[in-house]
Protein backbone atom coordinates (compact mmCIF):
# COMPACT_ATOMS: atom_id res chain seq x y z
CA UNK A 1 0.00 0.00 0.00
CA UNK A 2 1.56 3.06 -0.91
CA UNK A 3 1.50 6.42 0.82
CA UNK A 4 -0.94 8.25 -1.49
CA UNK A 5 -3.23 4.81 -1.23
CA UNK A 6 -3.13 5.59 2.46
CA UNK A 7 -4.08 9.21 2.83
CA UNK A 8 -6.59 8.49 0.56
CA UNK A 9 -7.75 5.65 3.10
CA UNK A 10 -8.07 8.02 6.02
CA UNK A 11 -9.86 10.41 3.74
CA UNK A 12 -12.58 7.71 2.72
CA UNK A 13 -12.61 6.40 6.36
CA UNK A 14 -13.18 10.14 8.07
CA UNK A 15 -16.23 10.48 5.30
CA UNK A 16 -17.71 6.84 6.05
CA UNK A 17 -17.56 7.81 9.76
CA UNK A 18 -19.30 11.27 9.48
CA UNK A 19 -22.08 9.39 7.48
CA UNK A 20 -23.99 8.73 10.20
CA UNK A 21 -23.91 5.82 13.23
CA UNK A 22 -23.82 3.02 10.84
CA UNK A 23 -21.05 4.62 8.43
CA UNK A 24 -19.47 5.14 12.35
CA UNK A 25 -19.66 1.56 13.09
CA UNK A 26 -18.30 0.69 9.17
CA UNK A 27 -15.42 2.59 9.73
CA UNK A 28 -14.24 1.15 12.99
CA UNK A 29 -14.70 -2.21 11.90
CA UNK A 30 -12.59 -1.50 8.59
CA UNK A 31 -9.81 -0.10 11.30
CA UNK A 32 -9.87 -3.06 13.91
CA UNK A 33 -10.35 -5.67 10.94
CA UNK A 34 -6.80 -3.52 9.59
CA UNK A 35 -4.91 -3.59 13.20
CA UNK A 36 -5.90 -7.65 13.36
CA UNK A 37 -3.94 -8.33 10.71
CA UNK A 38 -0.40 -8.39 12.57
CA UNK A 39 -2.05 -10.53 15.70
CA UNK A 40 -3.51 -13.36 13.15
CA UNK A 41 0.56 -14.40 13.47
CA UNK A 42 -0.38 -15.28 17.94
CA UNK A 43 -2.33 -17.79 16.28
CA UNK A 44 0.72 -19.58 15.02
CA UNK A 45 1.88 -22.64 17.28
CA UNK A 46 5.00 -22.21 17.32
CA UNK A 47 5.11 -19.43 19.38
CA UNK A 48 8.22 -17.13 21.06
CA UNK A 49 9.21 -14.44 22.68
CA UNK A 50 9.67 -11.93 19.90
CA UNK A 51 6.03 -12.47 19.45
CA UNK A 52 5.35 -9.56 21.37
CA UNK A 53 6.38 -6.94 18.38
CA UNK A 54 3.20 -8.40 16.16
CA UNK A 55 1.06 -6.39 18.99
CA UNK A 56 3.25 -3.84 19.14
CA UNK A 57 2.62 -3.39 14.81
CA UNK A 58 -0.81 -4.09 15.51
CA UNK A 59 -1.01 -1.01 17.68
CA UNK A 60 0.86 1.30 15.46
CA UNK A 61 -1.56 0.37 12.77
CA UNK A 62 -4.61 1.37 14.93
CA UNK A 63 -2.71 4.37 16.21
CA UNK A 64 -1.82 5.33 12.67
CA UNK A 65 -5.44 5.05 10.91
CA UNK A 66 -7.02 6.69 14.16
CA UNK A 67 -4.72 9.92 13.38
CA UNK A 68 -5.39 9.42 9.62
CA UNK A 69 -8.66 9.90 10.51
CA UNK A 70 -8.74 12.37 12.52
CA UNK A 71 -5.59 14.20 11.44
CA UNK A 72 -6.47 17.38 13.89
CA UNK A 73 -5.98 15.87 16.93
CA UNK A 74 -2.06 15.55 16.16
CA UNK A 75 -1.64 18.66 14.41
CA UNK A 76 -4.28 21.64 13.77
CA UNK A 77 -2.01 23.62 11.87
CA UNK A 78 -2.19 21.95 8.36
CA UNK A 79 -3.48 19.11 6.89
CA UNK A 80 -0.73 16.35 8.38
CA UNK A 81 -2.17 13.37 6.41
CA UNK A 82 0.86 13.11 4.36
CA UNK A 83 3.49 13.04 7.38
CA UNK A 84 1.04 10.65 9.57
CA UNK A 85 0.96 8.05 6.68
CA UNK A 86 4.77 7.79 6.05
CA UNK A 87 5.25 8.28 10.20
CA UNK A 88 2.92 5.06 10.56
CA UNK A 89 4.15 2.99 7.62
CA UNK A 90 7.77 3.47 9.09
CA UNK A 91 6.64 2.36 12.75
CA UNK A 92 4.98 -0.76 11.53
CA UNK A 93 7.53 -1.48 8.34
CA UNK A 94 10.27 -0.95 11.00
CA UNK A 95 8.50 -3.67 13.65
CA UNK A 96 7.80 -6.18 11.45
CA UNK A 97 10.59 -6.08 9.84
CA UNK A 98 12.41 -6.80 13.38
CA UNK A 99 9.85 -9.31 14.09
CA UNK A 100 10.55 -11.48 11.01
CA UNK A 101 14.35 -11.19 11.18
CA UNK A 102 14.35 -11.85 15.30
CA UNK A 103 12.34 -14.89 14.13
CA UNK A 104 14.45 -16.26 11.19
CA UNK A 105 17.26 -15.94 13.15
CA UNK A 106 15.93 -17.87 16.05
CA UNK A 107 15.25 -20.77 13.14
CA UNK A 108 18.56 -20.58 11.37
CA UNK A 109 20.01 -21.29 14.72
CA UNK A 110 18.46 -23.80 15.66
CA UNK A 111 18.70 -25.97 12.07
CA UNK A 112 19.40 -29.21 11.34
CA UNK A 113 22.41 -28.70 9.41
CA UNK A 114 24.46 -25.22 10.74
CA UNK A 115 27.05 -25.67 7.61
CA UNK A 116 24.43 -25.88 4.59
CA UNK A 117 22.80 -23.51 6.09
CA UNK A 118 25.51 -21.40 7.13
CA UNK A 119 26.35 -21.59 3.09
CA UNK A 120 22.75 -20.96 1.94
CA UNK A 121 22.54 -17.91 4.52
CA UNK A 122 25.94 -16.40 3.32
CA UNK A 123 25.74 -17.08 -0.14
CA UNK A 124 21.88 -15.05 -0.99
CA UNK A 125 22.84 -12.58 1.31
CA UNK A 126 25.77 -11.55 -0.73
CA UNK A 127 23.31 -12.10 -4.04
CA UNK A 128 21.17 -9.08 -1.72
CA UNK A 129 23.83 -6.93 -0.53
CA UNK A 130 25.60 -7.17 -4.08
CA UNK A 131 22.08 -6.20 -6.16
CA UNK A 132 21.12 -3.66 -3.26
CA UNK A 133 24.97 -1.64 -3.15
CA UNK A 134 24.69 -1.51 -7.15
CA UNK A 135 21.30 0.14 -7.33
CA UNK A 136 22.50 2.12 -4.30
CA UNK A 137 25.56 3.22 -6.42
CA UNK A 138 23.89 3.94 -9.44
CA UNK A 139 20.96 6.49 -8.21
CA UNK A 140 24.17 7.89 -6.79
CA UNK A 141 26.35 8.40 -9.97
CA UNK A 142 23.01 9.38 -11.60
CA UNK A 143 22.24 11.95 -9.47
CA UNK A 144 25.46 13.21 -9.51
CA UNK A 145 25.60 13.35 -13.16
CA UNK A 146 22.61 15.60 -12.83
CA UNK A 147 23.77 17.90 -10.64
CA UNK A 148 26.88 18.66 -12.80
CA UNK A 149 24.25 19.08 -16.09
CA UNK A 150 22.45 21.10 -14.01
CA UNK A 151 25.34 23.58 -12.65
CA UNK A 152 27.02 23.85 -16.53
CA UNK A 153 24.23 24.25 -18.63
CA UNK A 154 26.95 26.95 -20.90
CA UNK A 155 28.52 23.74 -21.53
CA UNK A 156 27.25 21.08 -24.19
CA UNK A 157 27.03 17.50 -23.76
CA UNK A 158 30.23 16.71 -25.66
CA UNK A 159 32.49 19.22 -22.96
CA UNK A 160 30.67 17.22 -20.25
CA UNK A 161 31.31 13.67 -21.31
CA UNK A 162 34.90 13.34 -19.46
CA UNK A 163 33.58 14.25 -16.45
CA UNK A 164 30.28 11.93 -16.60
CA UNK A 165 33.05 8.48 -17.47
CA UNK A 166 34.99 9.24 -14.83
CA UNK A 167 31.98 9.44 -12.46
CA UNK A 168 30.74 6.20 -13.85
CA UNK A 169 34.58 4.84 -13.27
CA UNK A 170 34.63 6.36 -10.11
CA UNK A 171 31.41 4.81 -8.70
CA UNK A 172 32.59 1.13 -10.26
CA UNK A 173 35.95 1.65 -8.53
CA UNK A 174 34.18 2.69 -4.97
CA UNK A 175 31.81 -0.65 -5.59
CA UNK A 176 34.16 -2.69 -5.46
CA UNK A 177 34.75 -3.08 -2.26
CA UNK A 178 31.38 -4.25 -1.29
CA UNK A 179 31.78 -6.74 -3.90
CA UNK A 180 34.56 -7.93 -2.45
CA UNK A 181 32.93 -8.30 0.97
CA UNK A 182 30.24 -10.26 -1.24
CA UNK A 183 33.12 -12.59 -1.81
CA UNK A 184 33.82 -12.97 1.62
CA UNK A 185 30.59 -14.19 2.69
CA UNK A 186 30.46 -16.67 -0.06
CA UNK A 187 33.83 -17.44 0.58
CA UNK A 188 32.82 -18.61 4.68
CA UNK A 189 29.75 -20.49 3.45
CA UNK A 190 31.74 -22.37 1.49
CA UNK A 191 34.43 -23.16 4.33
CA UNK A 192 31.39 -23.59 6.68
CA UNK A 193 30.04 -26.67 4.33
CA UNK A 194 33.44 -28.04 4.01
CA UNK A 195 33.96 -27.98 7.60
CA UNK A 196 30.65 -29.84 8.20
CA UNK A 197 31.16 -32.27 5.76
CA UNK A 198 35.13 -33.28 7.30
CA UNK A 199 36.29 -30.53 9.90
CA UNK A 200 39.60 -31.73 9.87
CA UNK A 201 40.44 -33.21 6.28
CA UNK A 202 43.34 -31.97 4.43
CA UNK A 203 40.84 -30.69 1.82
CA UNK A 204 39.03 -28.09 4.47
CA UNK A 205 42.69 -27.43 5.58
CA UNK A 206 43.71 -26.38 1.97
CA UNK A 207 40.76 -24.71 1.14
CA UNK A 208 40.91 -22.86 4.28
CA UNK A 209 44.54 -21.80 3.27
CA UNK A 210 44.03 -20.45 -0.24
CA UNK A 211 40.75 -18.55 0.95
CA UNK A 212 43.32 -16.95 3.90
CA UNK A 213 45.62 -15.70 0.59
CA UNK A 214 42.74 -14.73 -1.63
CA UNK A 215 41.42 -12.62 1.23
CA UNK A 216 44.82 -10.49 1.72
CA UNK A 217 44.40 -10.01 -1.85
CA UNK A 218 41.31 -8.85 -1.58
CA UNK A 219 42.15 -6.24 1.60
CA UNK A 220 45.30 -5.02 -0.90
CA UNK A 221 42.80 -4.31 -3.40
CA UNK A 222 40.52 -2.70 -1.43
CA UNK A 223 43.23 -0.39 0.08
CA UNK A 224 44.13 0.50 -3.20
CA UNK A 225 41.78 1.72 -4.79
CA UNK A 226 41.42 4.95 -3.10
CA UNK A 227 44.53 5.64 -4.02
CA UNK A 228 43.99 5.07 -8.07
CA UNK A 229 40.40 6.88 -7.41
CA UNK A 230 42.44 10.26 -6.07
CA UNK A 231 45.02 9.72 -9.01
CA UNK A 232 42.25 9.81 -11.64
CA UNK A 233 40.76 12.31 -10.62
CA UNK A 234 44.11 14.29 -10.39
CA UNK A 235 45.84 13.54 -13.88
CA UNK A 236 42.26 14.27 -15.54
CA UNK A 237 41.80 17.53 -13.50
CA UNK A 238 41.88 19.85 -16.49
CA UNK A 239 38.88 18.03 -18.65
CA UNK A 240 36.54 17.47 -15.19
CA UNK A 241 33.96 19.82 -14.43
CA UNK A 242 33.09 17.82 -10.60
CA UNK A 243 36.00 16.26 -8.52
CA UNK A 244 35.77 14.98 -4.44
CA UNK A 245 39.12 13.80 -3.23
CA UNK A 246 38.89 11.46 -0.15
CA UNK A 247 40.83 9.76 2.34
CA UNK A 248 39.62 6.50 2.91
CA UNK A 249 39.50 3.27 4.84
CA UNK A 250 37.54 0.02 3.25
CA UNK A 251 37.15 -0.89 6.62
CA UNK A 252 34.23 -3.68 6.55
CA UNK A 253 36.10 -5.41 3.45
CA UNK A 254 39.46 -5.52 5.26
CA UNK A 255 38.09 -6.81 8.45
CA UNK A 256 36.56 -9.07 6.40
CA UNK A 257 39.67 -11.01 4.78
CA UNK A 258 41.68 -10.07 7.77
CA UNK A 259 39.33 -12.25 9.94
CA UNK A 260 39.15 -14.41 7.37
CA UNK A 261 42.53 -15.16 7.04
CA UNK A 262 43.11 -15.69 10.77
CA UNK A 263 40.79 -18.28 11.06
CA UNK A 264 42.21 -19.96 8.06
CA UNK A 265 45.12 -20.41 10.11
CA UNK A 266 43.46 -21.53 13.10
CA UNK A 267 42.49 -24.54 10.85
CA UNK A 268 46.13 -26.01 9.92
CA UNK A 269 46.88 -25.43 13.74
CA UNK A 270 43.90 -27.35 15.16
CA UNK A 271 44.49 -29.68 11.94
CA UNK A 272 47.96 -30.95 13.42
CA UNK A 273 46.77 -31.11 16.52
CA UNK A 274 43.91 -33.39 16.00
CA UNK A 275 46.34 -35.63 14.20
CA UNK A 276 48.78 -35.52 17.37
CA UNK A 277 45.83 -36.99 19.25
CA UNK A 278 44.84 -39.69 17.18
CA UNK A 279 48.44 -40.56 17.15
CA UNK A 280 48.47 -41.01 20.30
CA UNK A 281 45.58 -42.89 20.75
Amino acid sequence: MTIGMLTSLGEWLRELSLSGGGGNAAAWGIVLALTALPALGLLWKKRCKYDWLLLLASGEILAGLFFLVNPTLLVAEYDARLFISWAASGCVGATLLAWAVLRGLKNILAAESPGRTTERLLRWSSWLLAFLATVAQGINVWQEIRRVTESNTALDTGALVPTYLTLGVLAIMDLIPTLLCCQVLRWGGKLGLRMEEDPFGEETVTLAEELGGQGVRMAAVSVGICVVGNLLQFFLLPVLHSAQFSVSFPFASVLLAVVLGLLCRYFRRAKEVSDDNESII
